[in-house]
């Protein structure tokens, strides 16, 4: 409170201050000139890392000076140089969004700096220092930034606090505004570009390199009054106890989605603050650095792996349609991709090659299992994911722009049917094999590649019947015959051992011989280690041969829900579904697995099983005749058994010899007779509510009035809805088939018990009680994400 008041003091003396006369005939030229100076030589010295000047002209680091009472030799403008950078670097840090492609080691950057995201909740407000901060925007050893000066306002009075004790104290205050040049679109520091959405979670976002933005500096002068060793200083208001400006505040925005009027920036009588100036950001285009991307992408060719694919990201945020850029990060992730499967099969070969093609096999092999390693959507998450969607969408963009050669095009289908997309792997395969030259080992390569495509479809699909599977066998033989390198050979005789594990029935000899040919084309193979353990172990076909039993395989990096095979061979019970049509439980009694409670004071309920007169006496029904005369009184029968975290729950009802204010209906998430939701209808005024009850203690959630149709039985349901597996309570409500209601509750259980409920002096029948758990519908994640 007493923070509160000071601000509010602060606020009406800048504005007492700001509206007098002496104010309105405004300041000599030369003290805005000076300003401008000032603000520009700080500028210049943060962006050039000069430390001393730099810490002599920020109010921040002169009021730690003041607070020491001497100065430290050099060391005190170094300490605070430090500290600032620090909670520089701190304050543009963002969350890394899994599964968004481009966003993911973005590097140091802005975020969000376009007026159109300003109001989501992920804007950021910068003190303008931040634009000029070495560790953010002099990265990979880029050139400084270019500072000039735009204009210089008017001085006002400003308050400032956490200069003199917890008062505010009043000085003068300029607002200088100065554009920042970022002149290497290959190190500018980076912000999502204006035309992109930030919202859509998954959606791909492309950061670009920054041209320029315009900032506001606020220079304050009179501060020797106040015991500093100089008189005027630039603003810093980041450092924790460093003056500021009452009502001012940096980083995340307090109000998601507050409107803003870019206008009001340069309003008469608004507030100083350092900030972003709206509506100024620019963003380099390819247009206006072409040589430099050209030299970039000439030097990227000679750099290191790790350097070479930091430099290629940077190039295809300035223009993500370069073909020779592309060229070079698809063969760098195809080939990743590859190592990663030498690596996690243990694979080797004398030549180089060999071993690719046996890292193909291999991975060929993975898409038949539990594919985890590819199945990683988030980039970092695994690096096989990492690759393998890094290649893709290189080599998917080379084939869009019809830029992709045979060999390439071959790679991105095979990539497909690594990431269990056979119908896209064939979709390329096909042409491609039209377009090239027959009786070529390359022919037979992309006709091995269509027949594993083939194979891929039919395993996943569990379709043994398919035409397919013959058709892979006649393509993979054709293959084998223009196919001379045993390392080529082997990968289309495989599938003919694939086939022949697939086919019902199969043939036991057929599977043998083939199987040792296969072997055959591994022994020729110059160095080879590994491969074979794969070839008779894998998933799809270790159970067909005894040899398989002697081999163990590297482990992948699996979960334990997939290491741990007991749990899909012993999978849990899942009731789910319960039905109580009543008709084999005993007349007179309470139906079996029902438990009857009773609240307020009410009499014990006649709950019980009897035969349907109006409808013959054939069928039979659950009543509750017994009136209740005590005022509040409640009945309700659970099914002792049935849980459900997320109900979806039906019941027929008839109300008989109903005074008017008896109500019928559905209790849910019931704990016992003091703890539950119930949702009734009043049949005589078709009056639904839907109630709370909590240690005893009811709150009606909602009532609406429905138009009941003139029939004896009515239709009462009620759900859990779970929109988008968010962690929501909500009930949706609905009486004779139409909605009629939907009751946010936050406080809504996550299982109980169900059931049917009387209320007042009501006697109903019950008929067709229904319960399906949506399982389906639970969130993704525990605790819930939302």
């Amino acid at each position: 409170m007493r923070r509160q008041q000071t601000i509010a003091a602060a606020m009406l003396m800048a504005a007492a201050l700001s509206s007098s006369p002496a104010e309105a005939r405004g300041p000599r030229a030369n003290q805005n000139g000076d300003a401008g100076h000032f603000a520009l030589n700080y500028a210049e010295a943060l962006a050039h890392a000069r430390i001393e000047a730099w810490a002599a002209a920020d109010l921040s680091c002169l009021t730690r000076l003041k607070t020491a009472g001497k100065r430290q030799g050099p060391e005190w403008a170094r300490d605070c140089w430090d500290a600032t950078l620090n909670a520089h670097t701190a304050m543009v840090a963002q969350d890394v969004e899994t599964g968004v492609f481009d966003a993911v080691g973005r590097g140091a950057g802005f975020g969000l700096l376009h007026d159109r995201h300003r109001a989501t909740e992920n804007w950021k407000e910068y003190p303008p220092a931040v634009f000029l901060s070495p560790p953010i925007v002099r990265r990979d050893n880029g050139p400084a930034p270019e500072v000039r000066l735009v204009r210089v306002h008017p001085a006002q009075p400003t308050a400032l606090l956490n200069v003199k004790g917890s008062d505010p104290v009043t000085v003068q205050g300029h607002a200088v505004d100065v554009t920042i040049v970022y002149p290497d679109p290959i190190t500018a520091p980076l912000a999502l570009r204006p035309e992109e959405i930030w919202w859509v979670s998954g959606a791909q976002r492309r950061f670009g390199p920054v041209r320029e933005v315009q900032v506001r500096f606020i220079v304050v002068s009179g501060l020797k009054k106040f015991g500093y060793a100089e008189d005027r200083a630039v603003m810093n208001e980041i450092l924790p106890g460093a003056p500021l400006i009452p009502t001012t505040q940096y980083g995340l925005r307090p109000e998601a989605g507050r409107r803003f009027d870019p206008a009001s920036i340069n309003a008469p009588n608004r507030l100083l603050k350092g900030e972003l100036l709206p509506g100024t950001a620019r963003w380099w285009e390819r247009s206006e650095a072409e040589l430099l991307f050209r030299q970039a992408v000439g030097r990227a060719a000679h750099l290191p792996a790790g350097e070479r694919a930091a430099l290629l990201t940077r190039l295809l945020l300035l223009d993500p349609t370069d073909a020779e850029t592309h060229r070079m990060r698809g063969e760098d992730a195809y080939l990743a991709f590859l190592r990663q499967g030498v690596t996690k099969g243990g694979l080797a070969a004398r030549d180089e090659p060999a071993l690719w093609r046996a890292a193909e096999l291999y991975w060929t092999l993975q898409a038949q299992t539990w594919r985890q390693e590819l199945t990683a959507v988030a980039e970092g998450y695994e690096p096989a994911a990492d690759t393998l969607y890094r290649a893709i969408a290189s080599y998917d963009q080379l084939a869009q722009t019809q830029q992709a050669t045979p060999e390439e095009r071959r790679r991105l289908g095979a990539l497909n049917r690594w990431n269990n997309d056979p119908g896209a792997a064939l979709a390329i395969h096909e042409p491609l094999l039209a377009e090239s030259s027959p009786d070529t080992p390359f022919y037979g390569l992309v006709l091995a590649d269509i027949a594993w495509d083939r194979i891929q479809w039919v395993s996943w699909e569990r379709r043994y019947d398919h035409p397919w599977l013959e058709q892979a066998v006649g393509e993979a033989q054709k293959a084998a015959a223009l196919l001379s390198r045993p390392e080529e050979k082997v990968i289309a005789d495989y599938v003919l051992v694939a086939a022949e594990s697939l086919r019902v029935p199969r043939d036991a000899e057929a599977f043998t011989r083939q199987l040792a040919l296969v072997k055959q084309d591994v022994d020729r193979i110059p160095g080879t280690k590994g491969l074979l353990g794969h070839l008779v172990a894998n998933d799809l076909v270790k159970a067909l041969t005894p040899e398989a039993r002697t081999v163990v395989l590297p482990s992948p990096p699996r979960s334990m829900e997939v290491l741990d095979v007991a749990v899909h061979a012993n999978p849990p019970k899942q009731d789910i579904v319960w039905q109580w049509n009543f008709d084999q439980d005993v007349p007179g009694a309470v139906p079996t697995g029902f438990l009857a409670l009773r609240s307020g004071g009410s009499e014990a309920a006649d709950w019980q099983v009897a035969a349907d007169r109006d409808g013959g006496g054939q069928n039979q029904l659950l009543t509750q005749a017994n009136r209740c005369a005590t005022p509040g009184c409640v009945r309700l029968l659970v099914a002792e058994r049935a849980r459900a975290t997320y109900p979806d729950l039906t019941v027929q009802i008839r109300a008989v010899e109903t005074s008017g204010e008896g109500e019928a209906g559905l209790a849910l998430a019931v704990r016992d007779d003091r703890n539950y939701y119930a949702v009734t209808l009043q049949p005589s005024t078709g009056l639904v509510t839907t109630r709370r009850v909590s240690d005893g203690t009811a709150t009606i959630l909602g009532q609406v009035a429905v138009k009941l149709a003139a029939r004896p039985w009515h239709t009462l349901r009620v759900q859990r809805i779970n929109f988008l597996h968010l962690d929501k309570g909500r009930l949706g409500v609905y009486v004779d088939g139409a909605q009629v209601a939907a009751v946010d509750d936050a406080v809504l259980p996550a299982e109980g018990r169900v059931g049917v409920i009387t209320l007042g002096p009501a006697a109903a029948q019950f008929d067709s009680l229904h319960l399906l758990d949506l399982v389906s519908n639970r969130p993704l994640s525990k605790p819930a994400a939302y």
